[in-house]
C-alpha cells in the first residue's frame, strides 16, 4: 500500500485498511465505527508518509524489567506500557521496531509472557500487514509467532488456551480477482506453538474468547466484513452459532471477554435494540452511547453493567469482580456489582487501548 492508499483507509475507519476495497456499505453509525480491531496501521503509514515523520508514542521510556512490578499492561500506539495499579506509567516494557503499534494482548497462564498483535512498517517482501508476538513480562524473549505470509494480510486478537501451548487468533487476509479486491477472507484460527501446526476452526470470525474450562469459543460474527453478532463454538469449531437466546441486537460490537472464574462474557456495544413483546417486529431504541454488557454463556440474557461512552476493549480483574478500560483520555475501573465506575487516571496514553490485568 502507497501513502495515498493509507490515508484513504485511514479515512474510511480505525482498524486495519480494507485493502483496496471500496467504502464500507451504508452509512450513518455503524459504518463510521467500522470494524475497530485496534490496529493502527493506517494511521502509521500516512505518519511514515509525511515529510517529517513523527509517528504517535508515549514519552515512556523502556524499563527493562518494569513489567514484572506492573498492575496493568496497556498496548497502544505507544506501545505495551507497564502501569501501576494508580494507572501510573512505569515504562515500556520492550523496544518494539520502529513506527509499529502493538494490539490485542492477552495473558499466557503462567502469568509470565504475553501474546499481542503487532503491525509494523510495509515490509519489501510481504507487503503490509500484521504479525503475532510474543514477549515475557519482565521484557525479555520478543520473538515473531506469526507473520503475515503476504500483502494485505492482518493477523490480531491471540488468545491462550488453559495450557498456554495453543493460540487462539483472527487472520483476516483480502480477496484479489483479476486485480481487483472483492472482499475479505475472516476465520478464527489456532496454532500449536509446540510444533507450529495451524487449523482454520471458524469461517466469518473475529476477536475470540476462551471460556475458562477450555470448551468454548465467544467470538465476533462477521456478515459481508462488517460486524453482525456475537457467536459462539465449541473449542474445535463445531456448532459455530448465534450466541445470544433473546430479542437483543446491537448495531455495533467488539471485544468480547471471559470473566476468569465464571461463563460470563463482557462486551462492547452500541445501538443497543430488542423487540418488544407486545408489538412483532418493533424494535425499542434503547441505547446510542456504547455500553458494556453481560452475557451467560448460554446467551440466556443481557445485562447492561455501565456506559462508556466510547467503543472500549474490557479488562476483567484476576478475581472476576471489576472491569477495567480506557478511552476518552481516561483509565476507568467499573465495580460490576454496583455499576459504579470510578477515574483512576487522566492522560494522553488513554485515548483508546488495549488492556490487561495482571494483579
Amino acid at each position: 500500500m502507497n501513502c495515498e492508499g493509507a490515508r484513504k483507509a485511514t479515512s474510511r475507519h480505525r482498524g486495519p485498511p480494507r485493502a483496496r476495497g471500496p467504502r464500507p456499505e451504508g452509512t450513518g453509525f455503524r459504518a463510521l465505527r467500522g470494524f475497530r480491531w485496534r490496529l493502527v496501521a493506517a494511521a502509521l503509514l500516512v505518519s511514515a508518509c509525511q515529510p517529517n515523520p513523527n509517528p504517535p508514542s508515549s514519552s515512556a521510556p523502556v524499563a527493562p524489567g518494569v513489567g514484572a512490578q506492573a498492575s496493568f499492561i496497556l498496548a497502544n500506539p505507544g506501545g505495551l506500557l507497564a502501569l501501576d495499579n494508580t494507572a501510573r506509567t512505569l515504562g515500556r516494557i520492550v523496544d518494539l521496531p520502529p513506527q509499529s503499534a502493538p494490539s490485542t494482548p492477552s495473558l499466557h497462564p503462567s502469568g509470565k509472557s504475553i501474546v499481542f498483535a503487532l503491525t509494523p512498517q510495509s515490509d519489501p517482501k510481504r507487503g503490509f500487514g500484521s504479525d503475532l508476538y510474543v514477549v515475557n513480562v519482565d521484557g525479555t524473549g520478543l520473538r515473531a509467532v506469526v507473520q503475515h505470509e503476504s500483502d494485505n494480510v492482518f493477523y490480531a486478537s491471540p488468545r491462550f488456551d488453559a495450557s498456554g501451548n495453543i493460540i487462539y487468533f483472527h487472520r483476516r487476509a483480502a480477496i484479489i480477482q483479476s486485480g481487483s479486491f472483492t472482499g475479505n477472507d475472516d476465520a478464527i484460527e489456532r496454532m500449536d506453538l509446540r510444533t507450529g501446526e495451524r487449523k482454520r476452526l471458524v469461517k466469518d470470525g473475529a476477536d475470540p474468547t476462551i471460556s475458562p474450562d477450555g470448551k468454548t469459543i465467544i467470538y465476533v460474527h462477521l456478515k459481508d466484513g462488517q460486524v453482525d453478532a456475537l457467536w459462539r463454538a465449541d473449542i474445535d469449531g463445531a456448532n459455530a452459532r448465534p450466541l445470544l437466546q433473546t430479542k437483543d441486537a446491537f448495531w455495533y460490537l467488539q471485544a468480547p471477554r471471559f470473566s476468569p472464574n465464571d461463563c460470563v462474557v463482557v462486551f462492547s456495544a452500541a445501538g443497543h435494540t430488542v423487540v418488544r413483546a407486545n408489538l412483532s417486529g418493533e424494535l425499542a431504541h434503547l441505547s446510542i452511547p456504547s455500553d458494556l454488557f453481560l452475557v451467560p454463556c448460554d446467551g440466556s440474557s443481557v445485562k447492561a453493567v455501565g456506559q462508556t461512552g466510547d467503543d472500549v476493549v474490557p479488562a476483567w480483574s484476576p478475581d472476576g469482580t471489576k472491569i477495567a478500560y480506557v478511552g476518552q483520555g481516561g483509565f476507568f475501573v467499573l465495580d460490576v456489582k454496583s455499576g459504579v465506575a470510578r477515574t483512576v487516571a487522566q492522560g494522553q496514553d488513554f485515548f483508546f487501548g488495549d488492556l490487561l490485568w495482571l494483579k
